[in-house]
């Protein structure tokens, strides 16, 4: 079997798995309506379970990054869709909103770490490196797609039948979808006798373990966590992520509050998902070839257009629909852009390592934005305030972006060798640098 046809089934298992996690914040404030009908709690209480998801996720993931560094992320992923599952199934037993928090705590956010962008980013960081940018992309899709999907699905189910059943429903379609998928991962070419990129032959491969090995030593946490570049980027990706996160969480709500039906406010995640979807499949097309700070800015002022939109989403539909459209199709450049970030700037050895230190730092800035979002509803009556917040956060983050450097910074051993190669041009090892 060809290392090309067996490096995008990778990409395509990805895909099924990223499309059920994606769904579990898109479709939450579908999720969250028979709760909050059932216990009650107010809408800040009501979005915790988000928060507490993030928190959880934001601890778990330097752990479980590095681990996939080290062992089978094929295991890994399975762990995690039973785990999804389960959680659905939990939901449909809950008796108190406390259990529901916990369910998202205990259950549902390792599934979103075992299943989700990080996981993918680290398998196709083996499969790919010269279509890199590419497979990333298209797999993230997946998000977009769950988010596209779901909703309409869910909200069928809660017509049918009563939510505790409807949750019950959901758990088994989401394994019979899960479990097929990671059947279908191979954690590294070389357990095939494979190269990346589909190649018969990897000339470079020799250098690029050598590198790896080295870089695998040489980006400790603290080296990682000195980088300007780190915290940069993660400002970048913290401030449009968790928007995201605080806009799709609340936006059921929003739209209802708005006098606007449910079938039809679902509606308006699966336009958010849609747009998502376009702009992870053109990142797809264009990464490989784009300076990454040119999409942070297409992205950053994209976003803040779209939250500018629902400041006045007392103008209707069109008006949301428009501003979340926006949302999904700049914001949603983020997600891949994460991705590809990691192992462009540190190396496909570490992409589990550095990985779960971003999504660890970006994931602290999810903790608070559904429930203030709900919070300052709460307070005001209206979500203006919070999404005039983010589009000052957006202007002022763009600041960030010329200080981000787009290329792997070489180790101090990679430097000597630069200057050895210098004074003696036949000790070039061939370097693989991916262009900015």
């Amino acid at each position: 079997m060809s290392s090309f046809r067996t490096g995008w089934r990778q990409v395509g298992a990805c895909v099924a798995l990223l499309s059920a996690t994606g769904m579990i914040a898109a479709t939450y404030s579908v999720v969250a309506v028979p709760l909050a009908h059932e216990f009650q709690p107010s809408r800040m209480v009501l979005m915790l379970a988000m928060t507490i998801m993030a928190a959880v996720s934001a601890l778990l993931s330097p752990l479980l990054g590095s681990l996939m560094d080290r062992s089978s992320v094929r295991r890994l992923m399975f762990f995690g869709t039973l785990l999804l599952s389960a959680a659905f199934v939990a939901l449909s037993f809950a008796t108190s909103f406390v259990q529901v928090l916990v369910i998202y705590g205990v259950l549902m956010a390792p599934a979103n770490v075992l299943i989700g962008p990080m996981a993918a980013s680290v398998l196709l960081s083996r499969w790919f490196v010269r279509r890199r940018g590419a497979a990333i992309g298209i797999a993230i899709t997946g998000i977009a797609a769950g988010g596209f999907v779901f909703p309409p699905v869910i909200q069928g189910l809660l017509d049918i039948f009563p939510w505790r059943e409807a949750y019950r429903v959901l758990a088994l379609i989401l394994f019979l979808l899960t479990v097929p998928a990671v059947a279908l991962v191979v954690n590294r070419p070389s357990e095939r006798g494979l190269h990346p990129d589909g190649l018969d032959h990897d000339p470079d491969a020799e250098a690029r373990r050598a590198r790896d090995s080295v870089s695998a030593q040489a980006f400790s946490a603290r080296a990682i966590l000195t980088d300007p570049t780190f915290w940069c980027a993660a400002l970048v990706f913290a401030v449009v992520t968790s928007g995201m996160k605080g806009m799709v969480t609340n936006l059921m709500p929003l739209a209802l509050d708005e006098g606007i039906q449910p079938n039809v406010a679902a509606l308006l995640i699966s336009i958010y998902a849609g747009c998502g979807f376009c702009a992870k499949f053109g990142f797809a097309m264009v990464a490989d070839r784009l300076n990454m700070r040119t999409l942070m800015f297409v992205s950053l002022g994209g976003f803040a257009a779209g939250a500018a939109c629902l400041i006045r989403a007392d103008l209707g539909y069109g008006m949301i629909a428009t501003g979340v459209g926006l949302i999904g199709l700049f914001g949603g450049l983020m997600v891949p852009m994460q991705g590809l970030f990691v192992p462009r700037i540190y190396g496909a050895a570490v992409a589990g390592r550095v990985g779960g230190m971003l999504t660890f730092v970006t994931l602290l800035a999810l903790l608070s934005t559904p429930p203030l979002f709900g919070l300052i509803f709460d307070k005001t009556g209206s979500y203006a305030a919070i999404f005039m917040s983010f589009v000052v956060l957006c202007v002022v983050t763009m600041l960030a972006v010329p200080h981000i450097r787009v290329t792997r910074r070489p180790t101090e051993a990679e430097r000597q060798e630069t200057a050895a190669m210098a004074v003696d041009p036949s000790l070039a090892v061939a370097i693989d640098q991916p262009r900015g």
